[in-house]
Protein backbone atom coordinates (compact mmCIF):
# COMPACT_ATOMS: atom_id res chain seq x y z
CA UNK A 1 0.00 0.00 0.00
CA UNK A 2 2.89 2.55 0.69
CA UNK A 3 4.87 1.42 -2.02
CA UNK A 4 1.59 2.34 -4.47
CA UNK A 5 0.72 5.35 -2.54
CA UNK A 6 4.71 6.91 -3.13
CA UNK A 7 4.51 5.51 -6.59
CA UNK A 8 1.25 7.06 -7.69
CA UNK A 9 0.46 10.16 -4.97
CA UNK A 10 -2.71 10.89 -7.09
CA UNK A 11 -4.81 8.14 -6.30
CA UNK A 12 -6.53 8.27 -3.85
CA UNK A 13 -6.87 4.74 -1.78
CA UNK A 14 -10.09 3.76 0.37
CA UNK A 15 -10.85 0.92 2.19
CA UNK A 16 -13.38 -1.05 0.50
CA UNK A 17 -14.60 -3.51 3.29
CA UNK A 18 -17.67 -1.87 4.37
CA UNK A 19 -18.73 -2.02 0.58
CA UNK A 20 -17.73 -5.75 0.52
CA UNK A 21 -19.05 -6.77 3.92
CA UNK A 22 -22.63 -4.90 2.71
CA UNK A 23 -22.33 -7.01 -0.90
CA UNK A 24 -22.29 -9.96 1.21
CA UNK A 25 -25.31 -9.34 3.51
CA UNK A 26 -27.46 -9.36 0.82
CA UNK A 27 -28.07 -13.13 -0.82
CA UNK A 28 -29.49 -13.63 -4.40
CA UNK A 29 -31.38 -16.70 -4.68
CA UNK A 30 -28.64 -19.05 -5.78
CA UNK A 31 -27.41 -18.46 -2.42
CA UNK A 32 -30.36 -18.88 -0.73
CA UNK A 33 -30.82 -22.09 -2.10
CA UNK A 34 -27.50 -23.39 -1.41
CA UNK A 35 -28.46 -22.50 2.77
CA UNK A 36 -32.16 -24.05 2.39
CA UNK A 37 -29.87 -27.78 1.16
CA UNK A 38 -27.33 -27.09 4.36
CA UNK A 39 -30.77 -26.49 6.33
CA UNK A 40 -32.38 -30.07 4.97
CA UNK A 41 -29.00 -32.01 5.55
CA UNK A 42 -29.16 -30.25 9.27
CA UNK A 43 -32.74 -31.50 9.63
CA UNK A 44 -31.89 -35.25 8.98
CA UNK A 45 -29.12 -35.33 11.42
CA UNK A 46 -30.93 -34.18 14.18
CA UNK A 47 -33.71 -36.80 13.50
CA UNK A 48 -31.08 -38.92 13.07
CA UNK A 49 -29.98 -37.84 16.91
CA UNK A 50 -33.59 -38.02 17.88
CA UNK A 51 -33.95 -41.34 16.35
CA UNK A 52 -30.50 -42.88 18.63
CA UNK A 53 -30.09 -40.62 21.66
CA UNK A 54 -30.60 -42.10 24.80
CA UNK A 55 -29.19 -41.71 28.72
CA UNK A 56 -26.22 -43.84 29.32
CA UNK A 57 -24.15 -42.97 25.95
CA UNK A 58 -21.77 -39.92 26.21
CA UNK A 59 -22.12 -36.86 24.53
CA UNK A 60 -19.83 -37.16 21.54
CA UNK A 61 -21.61 -40.60 20.87
CA UNK A 62 -25.10 -38.44 20.47
CA UNK A 63 -22.79 -36.15 18.23
CA UNK A 64 -21.81 -39.50 16.13
CA UNK A 65 -25.10 -39.54 14.49
CA UNK A 66 -25.42 -36.19 13.14
CA UNK A 67 -21.65 -36.69 12.30
CA UNK A 68 -22.57 -39.36 10.18
CA UNK A 69 -26.07 -38.01 8.67
CA UNK A 70 -24.26 -35.12 7.10
CA UNK A 71 -21.24 -37.36 5.46
CA UNK A 72 -24.19 -39.74 3.69
CA UNK A 73 -25.94 -36.78 2.48
CA UNK A 74 -23.27 -35.47 0.34
CA UNK A 75 -20.42 -35.55 2.36
CA UNK A 76 -20.86 -32.14 3.74
CA UNK A 77 -18.47 -30.68 6.25
CA UNK A 78 -19.60 -29.09 9.31
CA UNK A 79 -20.04 -25.35 9.76
CA UNK A 80 -18.34 -25.36 13.00
CA UNK A 81 -17.31 -27.87 16.13
CA UNK A 82 -20.44 -29.28 17.05
CA UNK A 83 -21.52 -28.42 20.95
CA UNK A 84 -23.40 -31.76 22.14
CA UNK A 85 -24.22 -30.50 25.74
CA UNK A 86 -26.10 -32.87 27.99
CA UNK A 87 -27.29 -31.26 31.78
CA UNK A 88 -25.71 -28.70 33.41
CA UNK A 89 -22.95 -28.55 30.36
CA UNK A 90 -25.88 -26.41 28.14
CA UNK A 91 -25.80 -23.81 30.56
CA UNK A 92 -21.99 -22.95 29.35
CA UNK A 93 -22.23 -20.98 26.30
CA UNK A 94 -19.40 -22.00 23.82
CA UNK A 95 -19.06 -25.89 25.60
CA UNK A 96 -16.90 -27.86 23.12
CA UNK A 97 -15.58 -30.78 25.47
CA UNK A 98 -18.69 -33.10 24.08
CA UNK A 99 -17.37 -35.86 26.61
CA UNK A 100 -19.69 -36.09 29.66
CA UNK A 101 -22.18 -39.26 29.70
CA UNK A 102 -25.96 -38.24 29.57
CA UNK A 103 -28.19 -38.92 32.47
CA UNK A 104 -31.60 -39.80 32.25
CA UNK A 105 -33.23 -36.53 33.04
CA UNK A 106 -31.41 -34.67 31.06
CA UNK A 107 -31.60 -32.00 28.27
CA UNK A 108 -29.42 -32.02 25.66
CA UNK A 109 -28.42 -29.19 23.69
CA UNK A 110 -27.44 -29.45 19.79
CA UNK A 111 -25.68 -26.11 18.05
CA UNK A 112 -24.61 -27.37 14.55
CA UNK A 113 -24.76 -26.84 11.28
CA UNK A 114 -23.09 -28.01 7.52
CA UNK A 115 -22.52 -26.51 4.47
CA UNK A 116 -23.31 -26.94 0.81
CA UNK A 117 -21.04 -25.16 -1.95
CA UNK A 118 -19.46 -23.51 1.50
CA UNK A 119 -23.56 -21.76 1.80
CA UNK A 120 -23.83 -22.62 6.14
CA UNK A 121 -26.78 -23.47 8.01
CA UNK A 122 -26.67 -23.07 11.64
CA UNK A 123 -29.38 -24.85 13.97
CA UNK A 124 -29.85 -25.15 17.51
CA UNK A 125 -32.71 -27.71 19.07
CA UNK A 126 -32.61 -29.22 22.71
CA UNK A 127 -33.74 -32.55 23.26
CA UNK A 128 -34.95 -34.33 26.27
CA UNK A 129 -32.54 -37.77 26.60
CA UNK A 130 -35.19 -40.11 27.62
CA UNK A 131 -38.00 -38.56 24.96
CA UNK A 132 -39.63 -36.76 28.06
CA UNK A 133 -39.67 -33.44 28.82
CA UNK A 134 -40.00 -32.94 32.69
CA UNK A 135 -42.76 -29.88 34.07
CA UNK A 136 -40.30 -27.63 35.15
CA UNK A 137 -37.70 -28.73 31.64
CA UNK A 138 -41.12 -27.83 29.88
CA UNK A 139 -41.85 -24.38 31.38
CA UNK A 140 -38.27 -22.86 30.93
CA UNK A 141 -38.14 -24.55 27.00
CA UNK A 142 -41.63 -22.70 25.77
CA UNK A 143 -40.94 -19.53 27.51
CA UNK A 144 -37.21 -19.82 24.87
CA UNK A 145 -39.60 -21.32 22.38
CA UNK A 146 -42.31 -18.55 22.56
CA UNK A 147 -39.12 -15.77 22.09
CA UNK A 148 -37.82 -17.55 19.27
CA UNK A 149 -41.83 -17.22 17.76
CA UNK A 150 -42.30 -14.13 18.57
CA UNK A 151 -39.03 -12.81 17.11
CA UNK A 152 -39.39 -14.62 13.90
CA UNK A 153 -42.80 -13.00 13.71
CA UNK A 154 -41.24 -9.74 14.76
CA UNK A 155 -38.87 -9.38 12.45
CA UNK A 156 -39.24 -7.29 9.00
CA UNK A 157 -36.87 -4.90 6.59
CA UNK A 158 -36.45 -1.77 8.14
CA UNK A 159 -35.33 -2.77 11.35
CA UNK A 160 -31.92 -2.35 13.42
CA UNK A 161 -30.03 -5.01 14.99
CA UNK A 162 -30.30 -2.91 18.17
CA UNK A 163 -34.08 -2.88 18.01
CA UNK A 164 -34.19 -6.75 17.12
CA UNK A 165 -32.10 -7.24 20.28
CA UNK A 166 -34.01 -5.08 22.86
CA UNK A 167 -36.96 -6.86 21.83
CA UNK A 168 -35.84 -10.06 22.22
CA UNK A 169 -34.38 -8.96 25.64
CA UNK A 170 -38.12 -7.73 26.82
CA UNK A 171 -39.00 -11.19 26.15
CA UNK A 172 -36.72 -12.91 28.06
CA UNK A 173 -37.04 -10.85 31.25
CA UNK A 174 -40.65 -11.57 31.10
CA UNK A 175 -40.11 -15.24 30.74
CA UNK A 176 -37.11 -15.52 33.67
CA UNK A 177 -39.81 -13.42 35.99
CA UNK A 178 -42.94 -15.93 34.99
CA UNK A 179 -39.80 -18.86 35.93
CA UNK A 180 -38.95 -17.26 39.35
CA UNK A 181 -35.64 -16.38 37.87
CA UNK A 182 -35.54 -12.58 38.66
CA UNK A 183 -37.41 -9.63 40.18
CA UNK A 184 -35.28 -6.72 38.43
CA UNK A 185 -34.80 -6.40 34.86
CA UNK A 186 -31.47 -5.77 35.29
CA UNK A 187 -30.78 -9.05 36.31
CA UNK A 188 -31.55 -11.59 33.28
CA UNK A 189 -27.95 -11.56 32.06
CA UNK A 190 -27.04 -13.89 35.18
CA UNK A 191 -29.25 -16.58 32.72
CA UNK A 192 -28.97 -15.29 29.48
CA UNK A 193 -25.58 -14.06 28.17
CA UNK A 194 -25.26 -13.33 24.17
CA UNK A 195 -26.81 -11.59 21.72
CA UNK A 196 -30.49 -13.18 19.65
CA UNK A 197 -28.30 -13.93 16.79
CA UNK A 198 -26.01 -13.01 13.77
CA UNK A 199 -25.50 -12.48 10.03
CA UNK A 200 -24.92 -16.01 8.00
CA UNK A 201 -24.04 -16.95 4.42
CA UNK A 202 -20.26 -18.17 3.80
CA UNK A 203 -18.96 -17.76 7.51
CA UNK A 204 -21.28 -19.07 10.23
CA UNK A 205 -21.01 -15.68 11.69
CA UNK A 206 -20.94 -13.70 8.52
CA UNK A 207 -19.09 -9.81 8.74
CA UNK A 208 -22.34 -7.21 9.00
CA UNK A 209 -22.94 -3.84 9.11
CA UNK A 210 -24.64 -3.44 12.54
CA UNK A 211 -26.18 0.09 11.91
CA UNK A 212 -27.13 -1.35 8.54
CA UNK A 213 -31.01 -1.99 8.45
CA UNK A 214 -32.67 -4.96 8.18
CA UNK A 215 -33.23 -5.76 4.31
CA UNK A 216 -34.93 -8.23 1.80
CA UNK A 217 -32.19 -11.08 1.12
CA UNK A 218 -30.30 -10.59 4.32
CA UNK A 219 -30.55 -13.82 6.75
CA UNK A 220 -29.90 -14.09 10.72
CA UNK A 221 -30.40 -16.35 13.19
CA UNK A 222 -32.96 -16.28 16.08
CA UNK A 223 -31.42 -18.34 18.82
CA UNK A 224 -32.59 -17.08 22.17
CA UNK A 225 -31.94 -19.20 25.26
CA UNK A 226 -32.48 -19.50 28.88
CA UNK A 227 -29.21 -21.26 30.94
CA UNK A 228 -30.04 -22.03 34.74
CA UNK A 229 -27.02 -23.48 35.62
CA UNK A 230 -28.52 -24.31 39.34
CA UNK A 231 -31.11 -26.11 38.04
CA UNK A 232 -28.73 -28.23 35.32
CA UNK A 233 -31.55 -26.46 32.56
CA UNK A 234 -30.15 -25.03 29.25
CA UNK A 235 -32.24 -24.28 26.49
CA UNK A 236 -31.62 -22.50 23.03
CA UNK A 237 -33.46 -23.14 19.92
CA UNK A 238 -32.12 -21.59 17.14
CA UNK A 239 -33.66 -20.86 13.53
CA UNK A 240 -32.39 -19.73 10.31
CA UNK A 241 -34.30 -16.79 8.55
CA UNK A 242 -34.49 -14.81 5.58
CA UNK A 243 -35.94 -11.12 5.70
CA UNK A 244 -38.32 -10.70 2.09
CA UNK A 245 -39.97 -7.19 1.21
CA UNK A 246 -42.74 -7.28 3.92
CA UNK A 247 -41.26 -9.86 6.70
CA UNK A 248 -39.45 -12.83 6.75
CA UNK A 249 -39.25 -16.70 6.27
CA UNK A 250 -38.09 -19.57 8.30
CA UNK A 251 -35.87 -21.29 6.17
CA UNK A 252 -35.67 -24.02 9.21
CA UNK A 253 -39.28 -24.38 10.12
CA UNK A 254 -39.45 -28.21 9.08
CA UNK A 255 -36.90 -29.00 11.64
CA UNK A 256 -39.70 -29.63 14.52
CA UNK A 257 -39.23 -27.71 17.72
CA UNK A 258 -42.45 -28.45 19.55
CA UNK A 259 -42.62 -30.23 23.23
CA UNK A 260 -45.09 -32.43 21.85
CA UNK A 261 -43.81 -32.54 18.60
CA UNK A 262 -40.21 -33.85 19.76
CA UNK A 263 -41.95 -36.27 22.28
CA UNK A 264 -44.16 -37.74 20.03
CA UNK A 265 -41.19 -38.12 17.41
CA UNK A 266 -38.77 -40.26 19.94
CA UNK A 267 -42.10 -41.91 21.10
CA UNK A 268 -42.50 -43.21 17.77
CA UNK A 269 -38.54 -43.16 16.16
CA UNK A 270 -36.69 -43.74 18.78
CA UNK A 271 -36.74 -47.65 20.13
CA UNK A 272 -34.49 -46.32 23.44
CA UNK A 273 -38.12 -44.42 24.19
CA UNK A 274 -40.34 -46.48 26.70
Amino acid sequence: KDKFKDKYPEIKIENCYSKIVKLRQTKDKEEIEEIKKSIETTKGGLEKVMENIKPGIYEYQAETYFDSYIKWDGNKPHSFTTIAAAGVNATILHYRENNTMINDGDLVLFDLGCHTNYYISDITRTYPANGKFTERQKEVYNEVLNCNKKCIEFLKPGLTWKEYNDYANSLLIESMKKLGLIKNDSEFRKYYWHSIGHSIGLDTHDPSINNLKFAPGMLTTVEPGIYIEEEGIGVRIEDDVVFTKDGCINLSKDIIKEVDEIEAYMAKNNKNVK
